[in-house]
């Protein structure tokens, strides 16, 4: 009996171990950034960081993704683009990573649905795709006031760098509370296009902001956006021409109203007429 219980004992003790072991793993060998959800975005992270020849640089949301992917688009246009759900200071932490990284560009791509411009991190997706890569030690220096109360309000942020969190695909059920008082420009895309738009100055590249192809279904939505929101706040010359370039598609070409069934043949429209 009582070498049973030795034995019993030691395999209690094992259960948590072995529990973590795999997730230790994936942390040391960094080889879940290859298989979560949300790999894109550290594919991207990571060529942020890397010296490229290439003058033209692409930042977008998910579609832009499939318009440039950031896995084959490395040459003449070095895309970095990954997901909506880093918001647009997610978004201008990859340009500056770039940047930092000595790299000098001429031209900055940015391809964007009109919908994205609407994330304040107030989204579920805010802990898994904007926490986990970005609220650290390297990047907290570039997050304002604005976003560091929204994070605040996100629980069980403490969790973030527990192994076994942050190298799986979960996230606290959330949702925010925030009052909404904008319908295109959220506070964080103001402050953050502000700082993409200064850096452009300091640098002297050209921002050339498109939108991507978007649902017919959807237009009446974004014709209910309030046009004011970007004058108010200085982005007339940065969104001159982009509500004009929105290619709107049957519900037919998307696989779920946001994401294209086949992205090459728009690939090919956006290079003819606007990426060169």
């Amino acid at each position: 009996m009582k070498h049973f219980l030795n034995k019993l004992f030691v395999f209690i003790l094992l259960i948590p171990l072995a529990y973590e072991i795999k997730p230790i793993y994936l942390l040391i060998s960094e080889k879940y950034k290859e298989i979560i959800p949300g790999r894109e975005i550290y594919l991207s992270l990571k060529k942020s960081k890397q010296k490229n020849k290439s003058k033209k640089l692409l930042i977008g949301d998910s579609v832009g993704n499939q318009l440039f992917n950031n896995e084959t688009n490395n040459d003449t246009i070095n895309s970095l683009a990954c997901n909506q759900a880093i918001s647009m200071a997610g978004h201008y932490i990859l340009l500056n990573n770039y940047i930092n990284a000595g790299n000098t560009i001429d031209t900055l791509y940015m391809i964007f649905t009109p919908f994205f411009f609407k994330n304040n991190l107030d989204q579920v997706y805010t802990y898994h795709y904007f926490l986990k890569p970005f609220f650290n030690n390297t990047y907290k220096k570039e997050m304002t006031a604005t976003v560091i109360n929204q994070i605040n309000k996100v629980p069980y942020k403490f969790l973030i760098n527990e192994p076994s969190v942050l190298t799986s695909a979960w996230a606290p059920d959330f949702t925010s509370e925030d009052t909404i008082n904008y319908t295109f420009l959220s506070p964080i895309s103001v402050e953050y296009l502000g700082k993409i738009k200064a850096l452009s100055e300091h640098y002297h590249f050209k921002i050339i902001l498109l939108p991507t192809p978007i649902c017919v279904k959807t237009e009446n939505w974004v014709k209910a956006f309030n046009k004011k929101e970007i004058t108010k706040n200085g982005f007339e010359s940065l969104f001159d021409g982009y509500f004009e370039k929105i290619i709107y598609l049957d519900e037919s070409f998307f696989c779920d109203r946001t994401h294209l069934k086949n992205s090459d043949i728009f690939t090919k429209v956006y290079k003819a007429k606007w990426v060169k």
